[in-house]
């Protein structure tokens, strides 16, 4: 009686799974109605910040004032650029990336020789690694451990990247290409 029961249940169960679990065919929609995925290029990354390249670009701010990319080094004759860094009126410094016309597009600033007031959408020097994904959001790359070096980089949505890098908690490095 028992192999007779384990037969039954065993043609019922295949025979449920052959007719797709007693659904009717009619049930499912042909492939052609169905919704069609739509995509926007509307702040495609509003989920993980909330900035704009436009916005981070106003948002770099040291010596006193706020620089946008490209720097023009023709207009900002207090800066003096040479194989490939930039010094300050103040002597701090950063390293730079320049596009086919010597514009500044690209700038790297290190801690010991940084502009004392810089600061990036709100990150100065003074901040902490949990600052990133509070303040700028959710990096696109992150590597590292944020007690020993830890390294948040951003890149796309209008930007080549941006990047912040601390070690043992303290920032130590700030790039920004557009």
């Amino acid at each position: 009686m028992n192999n007779t029961i384990k037969t039954i249940c065993a043609a019922v169960l295949t025979a449920l799974i052959m007719t797709g679990c007693g659904n009717d065919p009619a049930d499912i929609p042909p492939a052609e109605e169905t919704a069609p995925v739509t995509t926007t290029a509307m702040n495609e990354y509003a989920l993980v910040r909330s900035w704009t390249a436009d916005e981070l670009l106003k948002s770099i701010y040291f010596c006193g004032e706020y620089h946008t990319f490209p720097i023009i080094p023709a207009e900002n004759e207090n800066f003096i650029f040479s194989d490939g860094y930039v010094i300050f009126p103040d002597g701090s410094q950063a390293y730079t990336a320049s596009d086919g016309d010597g514009n500044i597009i690209g700038m790297g600033f290190d801690r010991q020789t940084a502009p004392p007031d810089l600061s990036v959408l709100g990150i100065d020097l003074s901040s902490v690694p949990d600052d990133i994904p509070n303040k700028v959001g959710i990096a696109d790359s992150i590597y590292g451990d944020k007690d020993e070096t830890i390294t948040y980089s951003f890149f796309g949505g209008g930007i080549t990247e941006l990047t912040f890098v601390y070690t043992d908690k303290t920032l130590e490095r700030i790039y920004i290409c557009i």
